[in-house]
C-alpha cells in the first residue's frame, strides 16, 4: 500500500521536496564558528559561501547571487549610464549645437536633484511594501529608459531641464532602493563585499558611457542627419529597456514579497529565517510611530550628516572632462574622443578600490577602512584646491578621486546594519540620506546661482555708471582744452596788436 501511494504521487525534484522531508529551516547563525585568525579572515574575503553554512543555505546564496546581484548591478549600471550621458553629450557637441553655457550646464544637475529629492523618500516607502517591491523598481526602470530615448530629440535648454527632472524622479529606486533590497536578503557579514561589487557597477556605467560616446561620435556622427551625441541617448535607451522588461520576471522584491518563480517555498522560508536570526525585522505598517522612532534616535542624524558631507566633496571627480575640454580649447591638447575616454581611468580606480575596501571591512574594523579612504580623498581635494600644479599631479588627484567608491558601499550597509531592527525607519533613513543631500545641494546651487546673477547685475550697473562718468570726464577735458586754446589765441592776438601800435 505504501509503495502504491508513493507511485501515485507526482514526481518531485529536490527543490520541491516537502518541508517535512527536509526538516525545519535552520540558518547558519546557530552553527557559526569562532572568530577566525587574521590569515583566515583574509581568505574569507574570497569565500562567498563559507563552509560552516549548510548546503541548503549555500545553494540559496548562489541563487541570490545569480539573480538579485545581477539585477541590482544592472539597474545601478544603467542608472549611472543614463544619468551621466548628459555630461558626455555636453562635451561632444551638444553645447555648441544647442548654444548652451556653463550656468545652464549646472542647472542640468539642479533639475535632476529636484526630481530626485521630491520622490526619494516616497520611493523608499513603496519599496518597503512587500507586494509593491517586486514590480515597482522594474516599472520605474522601464519608464526612465523611455525618457532616455526622448533625449535624442532635445531642442533647447528647457527640454533638457524637463527631461532631467523626470529622470530624477524615475531613478529614485536605483540607489538606496537596491541597497535596501540587498540588505533585506543578505546578512551583515555577507552584504559588504556584495555592496562593493554592486556599487562599482555605477563606475562601470560611467566608464562605459565615455567609450560609448567616443564610439558614437566617431562612427555615427551625421548618420540620418543626427549628431553623435544624439545617438548616445538612443543607444542607452536600447540597453535600458530590455533589462527593465526582464526585471518584471526576475526581480524578487524582499523576502516577504510574493514568491518569484526561481525561489522555492522553502528558499523563501530560509531567507526569512536567516534575516530574522540576524536581527532584521520584517516590514510592518507605516504610521506616526515610525516617524517618532526615526527622529528621536541618533542614527538618523549621524547617517544624514555623514552622507551630506561626503556628497558635497564627491562631485569634484566629475569635472575632469571639463578640465580636459578647457585644456583642449586653450592649448589644443586633447581631441573629443580623448576627452570622453581619459576620465574613464577614474572609474577604473573606483572599481578596484570599491571592491577592495568593502572586502577589507571583513578583516579590519569598518572605521579604519573608512578613515583611510577619507584621508586619500582629502589629499585630492587639497591638491585641486591649489590648482596651479603640474599636469601630472592634476591627473593623479583626479584618478585617486575614484576612491569615492569606497565610501557609499561602506556607509549605506552600515546604516542598514545599525537600523536593522526597524524596517520602515531603515527605509525612511536611507531614502532621506539622498533626499537631504539633494535638498542641501539644490538650495546651494540655487543660492549661489542667484548670488552670481545679483553680483553680475550689480557689476554691469557699476560698469555702465563708470562709463557715463568716464564719458563726462572726457567731454569736460575736451571743453577745458578748447577753452585754454581759445584764451591762448586771444592773448597772442592782443600782444600782436600792441606791438603794431608801438
Amino acid at each position: 500500500m505504501t509503495g502504491g501511494a508513493r507511485a501515485a504521487s507526482p514526481p518531485r525534484t529536490a527543490d520541491e521536496s516537502s518541508d517535512a522531508e527536509k526538516g525545519p529551516v535552520v540558518s547558519s547563525t546557530t552553527n557559526r564558528p569562532a572568530a577566525p585568525s587574521l590569515w583566515k579572515a583574509w581568505q574569507y574575503i574570497f569565500d562567498w559561501y563559507p563552509s560552516h553554512y549548510s548546503k541548503e543555505e549555500r545553494r540559496l546564496l548562489r541563487k541570490l547571487d545569480c539573480f538579485i546581484m545581477p539585477l541590482c548591478c544592472l539597474m545601478f549600471f544603467i542608472k549611472w549610464l543614463d544619468q551621466g550621458n548628459i555630461n558626455n553629450a555636453y562635451v561632444s557637441g551638444m553645447k555648441e549645437e544647442l548654444h548652451l553655457n556653463g550656468n545652464q550646464y549646472s542647472l542640468f544637475g539642479t533639475f535632476y536633484n529636484i526630481g530626485y529629492l521630491l520622490f526619494e523618500i516616497p520611493s523608499m516607502m513603496l519599496i518597503s511594501r512587500p507586494t509593491l517591491s517586486r514590480y515597482y523598481p522594474p516599472t520605474m526602470e522601464l519608464l526612465w529608459g523611455i525618457v532616455t530615448f526622448c533625449q535624442a530629440k532635445l531642442r533647447n535648454e528647457h527640454d533638457i531641464f524637463g527631461i532631467r527632472f523626470l529622470l530624477g524622479v524615475l531613478e529614485t529606486p536605483a540607489s538606496s532602493g537596491c541597497l535596501y533590497i540587498l540588505t533585506s536578503w543578505y546578512r551583515a557579514d555577507e552584504v559588504f563585499k556584495r555592496a562593493g561589487v554592486w556599487y562599482v557597477s555605477s563606475n562601470a556605467g560611467s566608464m562605459f558611457g565615455g567609450y560609448l560616446q567616443a564610439a558614437a561620435y566617431n562612427n555615427l556622427n551625421g548618420v540620418l542627419d543626427m549628431s553623435g551625441w544624439r545617438w548616445l541617448f538612443i543607444i542607452d535607451g536600447v540597453i535600458s529597456v530590455p533589462i527593465a522588461i526582464a526585471g518584471f520576471f526576475l526581480f524578487p522584491g524582499i523576502p516577504q514579497s510574493p514568491r518569484v518563480w526561481w525561489l522555492t517555498e522553502r528558499d523563501q522560508q530560509l531567507a526569512r529565517a536567516r534575516m530574522g536570526d540576524d536581527g532584521v525585522k520584517e516590514s510592518t505598517k507605516i504610521g506616526k510611530r515610525m516617524l517618532k522612532r526615526v527622529f528621536l534616535h541618533w542614527h538618523f542624524y549621524i547617517a544624514i550628516g555623514t552622507y551630506v558631507c561626503f556628497q558635497c566633496t564627491s562631485y569634484v571627480g566629475g569635472q575632469m572632462a571639463l578640465w580636459l575640454k578647457y585644456e583642449a580649447e586653450q592649448h589644443g591638447t586633447y581631441t573629443v574622443p580623448q576627452i570622453n575616454t581619459i576620465p574613464t581611468g577614474v572609474q577604473g580606480v573606483a572599481i578596484v578600490t570599491g571592491i577592495l575596501s568593502t572586502s577589507l571591512c571583513m578583516v579590519y574594523p569598518i572605521w579604519t577602512t573608512f578613515t583611510a579612504a577619507s584621508a586619500v580623498l582629502l589629499f585630492c581635494n587639497v591638491v585641486l584646491l591649489v590648482w596651479d600644479i603640474p599636469v601630472g599631479l592634476h591627473f593623479t588627484a583626479y584618478y585617486l578621486l575614484g576612491m569615492t567608491s569606497c565610501i557609499t558601499p561602506i556607509l549605506f550597509p552600515w546604516v542598514n546594519m545599525i537600523m536593522k531592527d526597524d524596517a520602515e525607519a531603515r527605509a525612511f533613513t536611507t531614502g532621506a540620506m539622498g533626499f537631504i543631500v539633494n535638498t542641501v545641494l539644490t538650495v546651494a546651487y540655487w543660492c549661489l546661482f542667484m548670488l552670481g546673477q545679483y553680483l553680475w547685475t550689480q557689476e554691469l550697473k557699476r560698469r555702465q555708471s563708470q562709463e557715463v562718468v568716464d564719458k563726462d570726464m572726457v567731454e569736460t577735458e575736451k571743453e577745458t582744452e578748447l577753452g585754454t586754446s581759445s584764451t591762448h589765441v586771444e592773448t597772442t592776438t592782443n600782444d600782436e596788436i600792441k606791438i603794431e601800435r608801438l
